[in-house]
């Protein structure tokens, strides 16, 4: 079995091909460069591939809040509603009024169905309002959403209940 070690970066990888092991000892990319291509990977419906990057871009810099959120906008598309919190509240320990990290904790809160979430829901929801913005109309709707899931079912053409 042959192993190469690249130190110097990517340059010739096509003369490799045939190389049994290929180990890269510099990663080229900035942490805003994986964010970017998991953004990709993640328009092209590969959310494996779009994880991968995220977490590589937090391994760089963890402070980088969007990645944060990207982490958990994948984690929430396939309903891991305490991920997706988990990486929103990450995002908001770095930039606490981040009116996305907000919004989508609220509605990752909402999914959850933990005991007290809606009510921590109503409030990040709020605050994201609060913050408005370009994308004003979507943390509305999430308050909205959330402002009904605590008012209950309101089931007008609901069948009555079996007698006991």
């Amino acid at each position: 079995m042959r192993w190469l070690v690249l130190a110097g970066g990517l340059a010739g990888l096509e003369a490799l091909a045939g190389c049994s092991h290929l180990v890269v000892l510099h990663d080229p990319l900035s942490a805003a460069e994986h964010n970017d291509l998991g953004v990709a990977y993640e328009s092209a419906g590969e959310s494996d591939l779009a994880r991968r990057e995220y977490r590589r871009a937090l391994r760089l810099e963890p402070g980088l809040a969007q990645a944060w959120i990207n982490l958990g906008n994948t984690d929430a598309r396939v309903e891991r509603w305490d991920e997706a919190a988990r990486s929103y509240r990450r995002a908001l320990a770095i930039e606490p009024g981040r009116a996305d990290g907000l919004n989508n904790l609220a509605f990752a809160l909402l999914h959850s169905r933990r005991p007290g979430a809606l009510g921590e829901a109503e409030r990040f929801a709020r605050r994201a309002v609060a913050r408005g913005g370009t994308r004003d109309s979507i943390y509305r709707a999430t308050l909205g959403e959330v402002l009904s899931a605590r008012a209950g079912p309101t089931c007008g053409g609901c069948p009555a209940a079996a007698p006991p």
